[in-house]
């Protein structure tokens, strides 16, 4: 009886928890899109196309390979009840590889290995949401092969297949017992398809469209608490989103380059996901998440000096995708500003990229399902971005 009621506690908590890593979409896969403000769907140009947009690969004139890295300090705080808690400060890598090349006057090809979710927050034991959230992490790798064929001199289309890997960690306290915790991992594969167009009618403009698909993922793993006897064989099925993205690039003069885009992320996808373990007697329990889909705004703007070096600036903003009733502090999730600026080089042989990004939101969170929730959150989060490019 009393492991029955430690698990109805548990599962009460998981439902709100679970949606603390399935946000962390990380769309910054390139140091120059990124200090635009990730508007680069309609120019495409460099071996990230394979993430952006696969058609843009056609413009590649020889073979190209790229590496780099997104590296952010989330600063996250909140403010509950006159007391204020904050996230552990921890520097967070993602890597970044592509490669692409064409074949023949038409048809090229690409490759990708890089993380377009992922990162993680640490609440630490001492909040008042504890119950919710602890710990949220996610470990997340994308390994991408693309083909792009050029319909006409104007028209390009690019195709993709990935497979994903997804390692989840979930972390929270049991309500009511102080130094309890409930622990959840797991991981596993899935894959995902992507379409890409981008059409240059004139010299001086472009437009782009790229759509991804979602990814199924069943989580195999554990459950770990310090209040059941053993750990516990458990799964639970997982999504990371359907996207859709089109944007419109402007050449006004030599070496200008103005681009604005719009991102769809179908989080509303993301109804009631299972958990089963053999905790619970291998039953299925409820994971409801009851997030909105929502949008990102990029625009951008570049320009490339006679020499070759390179500035960059732009800004996004980031519709949250939680409503009230669903927020989650392993999420903090909010409407959020992104200021991005870069500076590079491009040479005959190679290329480098450095860019800046600072975000913040401010969020006032009323009317939560777990009233323990209700506060004021805001986020002040720094990231650097470093690509080189070499060209064979």
């Amino acid at each position: 009886m009393m492991r029955k009621t430690i698990l109805g506690g548990i599962w009460l908590a998981c439902a709100c928890g679970r949606s603390a890593a399935a946000g962390y979409y990380l769309p910054n896969q390139d140091a120059f899109a990124t200090a635009k403000g990730n508007a680069f769907v309609a120019t495409a140009d460099n071996p990230s196309a394979v993430f952006y947009n696969p058609a843009g690969l056609t413009q590649l004139d020889q073979p190209e390979f790229q590496a780099g890295f997104y590296s952010i300090i989330l600063g996250n705080r909140a403010k509950i009840d006159g007391s204020t808690y904050g996230t552990d400060s921890e520097i967070q890598v993602a890597p970044q590889l592509f490669y692409g090349a064409a074949i023949n006057d038409r048809l090229s090809y690409g490759f990708g290995l890089n993380s377009p979710f992922g990162l993680g927050t640490d609440w630490g034991q001492n909040t008042p949401f504890r119950s919710v959230v602890t710990e949220a992490r996610l470990l997340y790798a994308s390994g991408t092969a693309a083909l792009a064929y050029e319909l006409t001199d104007e028209l390009s289309v690019g195709v993709s297949l990935s497979a994903n890997y997804a390692d989840l960690k979930l972390a929270q306290g049991i309500y009511g017992v102080p130094g309890s915790y409930f622990k959840f991992t797991g991981d596993g594969f899935a894959p995902a398809a992507s379409i890409g167009l981008r059409w240059q009618p004139l010299e001086k403009h472009a437009f782009g469209f790229n759509f991804t698909t979602q990814s199924d993922f069943t989580l195999r793993g554990r459950t770990d608490s310090n209040l059941l006897p053993d750990d516990s064989s458990s799964n639970m099925n997982f999504i990371t989103p359907a996207r859709l993205a089109a944007g419109y690039s402007y050449r006004p003069a030599p070496g200008w380059n103005l681009e604005a885009n719009v991102e769809w992320i179908d989080w509303d996808s993301l109804n009631t996901l299972k958990l089963k373990t053999s905790s619970a007697g291998g039953d299925s329990v409820a994971v409801p998440f009851e997030w909105e889909s929502s949008f990102i705004y990029e625009l951008g703007v570049s320009y490339t000096t006679p020499s070759g070096y390179v500035i960059a600036a732009g800004y996004d903003y980031n519709e949250s995708a939680q409503p009230d009733q669903n927020f989650n502090p392993g999420v903090s999730d909010a409407d959020r500003h992104w200021f991005n600026a870069g500076f590079g080089h491009r040479g005959d042989c190679s290329d480098w990229m450095l860019a800046y990004q600072f975000g913040y939101s401010n969020r006032d969170v009323t009317g939560s399902s777990v009233p323990e929730a209700n506060g004021r959150y805001e986020a002040r989060h720094h990231a650097l971005v470093f690509s080189w490019n070499y060209r064979f």
